[in-house]
């Protein structure tokens, strides 16, 4: 056990009741929070102190007062348990004291540069990708975007079994234009059945055959045999039309992969400003004497 395994420091306080849990909850209802509440130490060891505002932000605006005890609680025990422990562990001398030395310096320049880089980004990439761009990227790159499933474009209405109008539902389902459609989804939901009617959005099948009622064994089989069909469980029809469909290790339709390609181009113009960017400021600094370089052969 923990307990058994490490001494603990002669003074453990642990500042925690329900009290504290009512004024987290209080307090994010408030849009200002004034500095006196928030250096209330909720716990110390030793001389360490987790303090309010540290643990404030971790509830949820709805959470109930039981499930704010519990989060909260949790974090604390974590934290106490934490210090204690690195109490204990700063009693040892380590042989290797200049190396954990080393990597904690390291780490703290990553954190640096990482926070700078991202200040940089922040204020000065552009996101605004115009559909020409992604879709030349889209065109130049097409072994980029080979399908890894079977994806499809469909709609479908669900209606009640109790319902007296399903079959001539079915009936104009199966002949119906948009408009049509349209009308027929909205009859469905509002009697307690459900509708999809994007025809555009591209969809997993594996993701349909979750949500739908269909059975098969060879799923471009059925893409093949299934264009307008009805299918059913234990309560509802489903009357389903796939507009089109895509085998997987086919090129991927532009649309089901835009998102995809955006953060790409995104991905590559922070790249190629961040090494514009650091190349200035090198450069600058070499300039300016700040940079001293002692090798002979460096040049």
């Amino acid at each position: 056990m923990i307990e058994k395994s490490f001494t603990y420091p002669k003074r453990v306080l642990f500042i925690f009741f329900i009290g504290i849990i009512i004024f987290l909850i209080s307090c994010k209802s408030e849009t200002k929070k004034s500095s006196e509440s928030n250096n209330i130490a909720v716990a110390e060891v030793g001389e360490k102190k987790l303090y309010l505002y540290e643990i404030e932000n971790i509830l949820g605006k709805n959470m109930t007062k039981e499930d704010s005890f519990l989060l909260i609680k949790s974090f604390v025990d974590n934290w106490v348990q934490k210090q204690v422990l690195l109490l204990n562990a700063e009693k040892f001398e380590f042989d290797n004291t200049e190396e954990i030395n080393k990597k904690i310096e390291e780490y703290k320049e990553d954190l640096i540069l990482y926070e700078y880089q991202k200040k940089i980004l922040n204020e000065n990439i552009d996101t605004l990708i115009s559909i020409d761009e992604a879709m030349n990227y889209y065109k130049e790159n097409p072994q980029n975007f080979e399908l890894k499933q079977n994806i499809i474009r469909f709609v479908f209405i669900k209606v009640k079994k109790t319902d007296e109008k399903k079959y001539n539902l079915w009936s104009k389902f199966s002949k119906s234009k948009p408009e049509d459609l349209t009308k027929l989804a909205i009859f469905a939901v509002k009697n307690g059945g459900n509708a999809n009617i994007e025809y555009d959005k591209w969809t997993s099948f594996d993701d349909v055959i979750k949500a739908v009622p269909i059975n098969t064994y060879n799923q471009e089989n059925f893409l093949n045999n299934n264009r307008i069909f009805k299918t059913e469980d234990e309560k509802f029809y489903w009357f389903i039309n796939i507009l089109d469909f895509k085998i997987k290790d086919d090129i991927s339709p532009f649309e089901f992969v835009q998102d995809k390609i955006n953060e790409i181009i995104i991905n590559k113009r922070k790249t190629v400003l961040l090494n514009k960017f650091e190349n200035q400021l090198i450069e600058k600094a070499k300039k300016d004497k700040i940079v001293k370089i002692n090798l002979k052969q460096y040049n």
